[in-house]
Formats: structure tokens, sequence, C-alpha cells
């Protein structure tokens, strides 16, 4: 019998037996040269690595750019990749459309992660192609394995820009949040959106923008300001370099990465709302104070209501219904003063923090269900950077290390989706243990895995497209920093490829970036953010001396594929808010030292390093320190 392995390699030994290059190819062009393949070294990509071992003394073979790969191996290469992708591109709808930004529902965070899949896989075959455009002697594409993805550029402007948008005042009015639930038609199909809680101003009697309405303004935001990378895509090179040189677009990306960093470490704690309200989710009261001592005698013993009057609901003690809520200390006389100073009582707030968890009496006097603590973490609720979190978190973090120290080509290629998969894991194994009979609480549930159909594809939800004016300049300035970034990761890519001294280089980034403005603007019409050339597959290039256009090809289905069965994007987003923060906080630091690289030659010089020193005191401080700005540099006008 002829097995399926013996074909293989009949397949393979018959393409390395052709002794003329070949000229065309099914997805190749004309003028392009294809060159025949070596077998791959199946022992070298899946050896693990050993530490202080000697390095291998014959290197593996080098599958070129147009090299006629097998389809075998092609697709084993393009699953690298497609793997090295998938955290990124995951991570962008689910931080921007969750329930503390644009406040989506899980069935569109879900579609969202499902279209960025699909958009990335169909958007990169354009870049990955390459064709010119007709005589201009312009081109589209970079002919290299350069995989488009959600880019974190415009994270933090989005963020920004959906909170402000969702707090303004739209044209409806209202007379409850019933009023402002919106509808609007694509395609002929009517969707119906649906209600944030304390949408409706009742002050001014006007509906507030809710968040679909605010992620489609900022989609058609981006449309409009996609058309400014591809006009800089055709501006050379090296006048582009000039315009924006590294100390600028350098400061830019490193500031960048440290708000998405801060980001990650959040989520990592357990969440970013719980995170930003850890330390006003307490209210302190302190009476009133009155000269002498009040409190009995000038020991200052335990106090007496018949003399000093409190009005805190614990005095003299917190009763048991509020023990866990609020805490009390009686009133204190201070002889240097000769004045008894007043109760102090600390609570838990409710009542005055947004949100659309609203605490009814019940939850105010019941601890385990504050819903200040940490949500999305399965039925696990416990307060920000609770150990649990962080441990959770942290085997990601591990699995990283593991596998960069001891994994194979295979293994480092995939790594950031190896170790969220096995933190998944980890965490779905994990159980949080209650007090007496009560059953265990699960960190993973099914419910939304359940819930979410088989397959889908684009538009089957769609948003609102507007252009928000706001936010144009500072989504302008994002694509500048992707424009300049995209030349850097095309410039690697050419090199990792071996094709930077092919004279080809210049009309590969023209390509490159023109495609990236392409894309998005169509990514927008896709209804998710902005797509632009990844980073990560440099890295897979270099480990596995593949730079195969038929990799590239297998990569983007895979993509596709993942996007489509819908079941995917529902387990992507069951993971832990914990889980998630490991691994996003190191994809997000990785923007800071690609920030750093950029700066690096730039820092001999005297007057590069005030400019950065300048710039990083300002935006890392405010980072650090983010309502900097917000008290008396702000001052209401008068008159």
């Amino acid at each position: 019998p002829i097995s399926c392995c013996a074909i293989y390699h009949s397949t393979a030994g018959l393409l390395l037996t052709m002794g003329e290059p070949m000229k065309k190819d099914i997805f190749g062009q004309d003028e392009e040269i294809f060159e025949s393949s070596p077998p791959l070294d199946w022992g070298w990509l899946c050896t693990p690595r050993i530490p202080c071992a000697a390095a291998p003394t014959k290197n593996p073979p080098f599958y070129k750019v147009n090299a006629l790969m097998p389809w075998g191996v092609a697709i084993v290469m393009g699953f690298q990749h497609a793997l090295a992708m998938l955290g990124g591109i995951v991570s962008v709808p689910i931080i921007v459309g969750g329930p503390f930004d644009a406040q989506l529902s899980n069935a569109e965070i879900q579609y969202l992660i499902s279209a960025g899949l699909i958009s990335s896989g169909l958007l990169s075959m354009i870049q990955i192609y390459r064709f010119k455009l007709g005589n201009t002697g312009y081109y589209m594409g970079t002919g290299l394995v350069s995989v488009l993805g959600t880019s974190f550029t415009f994270v933090p402007i989005a963020r920004t820009s959906i909170d402000f948008m969702m707090k303004e005042d739209s044209s409806n009015p209202c007379k409850s949040d019933v009023d402002c639930k919106m509808t609007w038609a694509t395609f002929g199909r009517v969707e119906a959106g649906v209600t944030n809680e304390r949408q409706c101003n009742l002050v001014s009697g006007m509906c507030k923008f809710s968040g679909q309405e605010a992620y489609g303004a900022f989609l058609g935001t981006c449309c409009f300001c996609a058309l400014l990378e591809i006009a800089l895509s055709f501006m050379p090179r090296a006048q582009l370099r000039r315009i924006f040189p590294p100390v600028v677009t350098g400061v830019c990306v490193l500031l960048i990465g440290v708000a998405l960093t801060g980001t990650g470490i959040k989520y990592w704690g357990g969440g970013a709302f719980c995170a930003d309200h850890a330390s006003k989710r307490k209210l302190t009261t302190v009476g009133k104070s009155y000269p002498g001592d009040l409190t009995g005698d000038s020991k200052a013993t335990p106090v007496k209501l018949s003399t000093y009057v409190s009005t805190s609901p614990c005095a003299p003690g917190c009763p048991k219904e509020l023990s866990g809520v609020c805490s009390y200390t009686g009133p204190k006389y201070d002889k240097a003063s000769d004045t008894t100073k007043g109760d102090v009582t600390i609570c838990e707030r409710f009542s005055d923090l947004p949100g659309t968890f609203m605490a009814n009496a019940e939850e105010k006097r019941n601890p385990d269900i504050s819903w200040q603590k940490c949500t999305d973490n399965g039925q696990v609720v416990l307060p920000f950077g609770a150990a649990e979190y962080v441990g959770l978190g942290f085997s990601v973090f591990m699995v990283l290390l593991i596998s960069e120290v001891f994994g194979s080509p295979f293994v480092r290629n995939s790594q950031v989706a190896i170790a969220l998969l096995a933190g998944f894991a980890i965490s779905a194994l994990a159980r949080y243990p209650m007090p007496g009979n009560a059953p265990d609480l699960k960190y993973v549930t099914n419910d939304k895995i359940n819930k979410a159909p088989g397959i889908t594809f684009l538009w089957v939800k769609t948003f609102p497209l507007s252009v928000y004016v706001p936010a144009i300049i500072p989504t302008m300035i994002g694509f500048i920093i992707t424009t300049v970034e995209s030349v850097g990761d095309i410039t690697a890519s050419a090199e990792a490829s071996r094709v930077d001294q092919d004279g080809l280089l210049d009309s590969r980034v023209q390509g490159g970036l023109l495609t990236d403005g392409l894309a998005s603007l169509l990514s927008g019409l896709l209804t998710v953010l902005p797509n632009t050339t990844f980073s990560q597959n440099n890295g897979v290039i270099s480990l596995t001396r593949c730079a195969n256009k038929r990799a590239g090809y297998c990569c983007c289905g895979f993509l596709v594929i993942f996007g489509v069965i819908a079941k995917i994007a529902a387990i992507i987003n069951s993971i832990p808010y914990c889980i998630l923060g490991g691994m996003t906080t190191f994809l997000f630091v990785n923007i800071v030292v690609s920030g750093i690289k950029i700066l690096g030659p730039e820092l001999s010089v005297r007057r590069s390093r005030f400019i950065v020193a300048s710039a990083l005191a300002i935006g890392i401080g405010v980072a650090l320190v983010p309502h900097w700005g917000n008290n008396d540099l702000i001052r209401p006008g008068k008159g």
C-alpha cells in the first residue's frame, strides 16, 4: 500500500529534481522567478532547545520568498504565523468593546473577534501577493510574508474617544433610558441598538451616545484618516524619515506601549474597571470635632454617646450586616489642642459610581457581592489584585519564559498563543473554594460558548458609521506613527527574507504602505479597527528560516478559518481577564521595547537625548498619574 507520507515525499522529490526555474505560479506574477525548494528539516523544527548546549554546526535550509515549497510544509509554517498573530488580533476588541469602554454585548465582542481574524486574513493576502498598478510604476503589497493585524496604536485613541463621546449629549430627546434605543439600517437590514445604563441625561433631557454609536463613529473617523497613510505611501522612504525622524516616532511608540502595558497589568489584576476604582470604592466620613474632652475622661476611654453625638450608622460599632463593608473608629481626645476629634467611618461607596451593576440594598449589606470587585473572571468575584488573579496571570508568563528557554523553533514561534491556551486550560481546571457545603466557583464557564452560533462572517453585526471630529487629529497622528512603524517592519521583513539587496526595497515599502492605508480604510467598513503590518512575523521568518509566500497564504487561510468558526471567538471571549492580562502585558511591553529600539541609535546625540527626556517626562508622568491634568491646570471660565 502507498502511504500518504510516501506520496508527500515523492512530490517533494519531484520538485527537487526540476532543473529549470519556473516562471509562473498560481499565486505569482509574470515578472517573478520561482525556484525549487529544499526539503524541510523536521528534526530541527521540533527539537527543544538545551540551554548552554553548543549550537548546531549545520544550519537548516532557508526557504526563499518565491521558492516552490511543498504545500504540506507551507501549511505547517503558515500555522505558526497564524498563531503568532492570534494574541494581538483578539486582544483589541476585548479591550475596546469591554463593559467599561464601549459596553458592547458579549455577542458583539465575539463578532468583533471573528471579524478581526477574517479581515486580517483577507487583507493580508493583498499585502503578500503584490501587483503593479498598471503602468504607473507603483505597487500594491510588499510581496513578502507581511501579515496585517488590528493595530495596538489606535487602542488608547479609541478608548479615549469612545469614553468622551459616550458622555456627550446627542440630538435625541429622552425622558428615560428606554427612549435612547437607536436603530440603524445596513444593507437593508434594520439593526436594533441597545440602551446603556444612565444613557438618558435627565438634566438636559437628551440621550448620550451609546457604545455602538461611539464605536461606529471611531470606525468612520479611521476610514477618513486612513487617506493620510494612502497619501504618504507615495512619498519616498528617505523623505518620510526626514519628516518623521526616529526621535519622534520612537517616543510615540514607547509612550503608546507604556499606556497599554498599564492596561495589561490592570487586566492581570482582575479587570480595568475595578483597578481604576480600587482607591475610589471607599468613602470616608469624619464626624464633627468639639473643644474639650467629650470622650469620658482625658485618657480617652470608650466613647459615651450621651456626651458625644455621632451621626455615623456604625456608632458605637458596626452592626453585623455592615461589618464587612464598613469600619468604625470612635472619637479621640487630643490633649495638645484640647479637642475631641470626630469619629471616622470608612464604607464602600455604591450609589455614586457609574456602571451597569448598580447595587441594591441587599448588595450594600453583603460584601460578598459588592460590584466594585472584579468581574469577568468566570464565577469568581474578588477585589483587584487578589492573589488568585495574579497567580493565574503569572501562569501565562511562566509558560512564555519556559517556551523561550527550552522551546523548539516551532514552539517559540507560537509561544504567545501556546501560553494563552495553557493559561486558559489552567484557569478552566482551577476552582475557588467556598466555605461550608457550597460548590466551588469556576474561573471559566460555558455560557458564552453555548450561546455562540456555529459559524459567522463579516457584517453579521454592524455599527452606525459617522465621523467624530475631536478624534480626527489624534487618529491622524496614529496613522503617521503606524506609517513610520510599517517602514521599519517592511524593511526588517525584507532583511529577514534576504531580499533587501534585490533593488525592490523602495517599491516594497511603497506598496506595503499603500496596502496598509487601503486596508485600514477597508477594515473600518469591515467593522474592525485599522489593520497595519505586524512585526511578529519578522521573528517567525528569522527563527524558521522560511520567508516563503506560500506559508503566508496558508497563514491567511488559517486566520479566516479561525474567524468563520464562531465558537473559537466565543472560547477566546471566555478567557478570564486575569489570563488575558498576563498575555497582553507581555505583548504591550514589546511595544515599549520597539520604541526603545527605534530610539537606540538616536540617543548618542545630546540634542536627541534632551528631546526624548523632555517628551518622556510629561508622557510617562501622565501615564502614571493620569489625573494630573484634571485639577488646577484646568479652571472654568469666569464672567
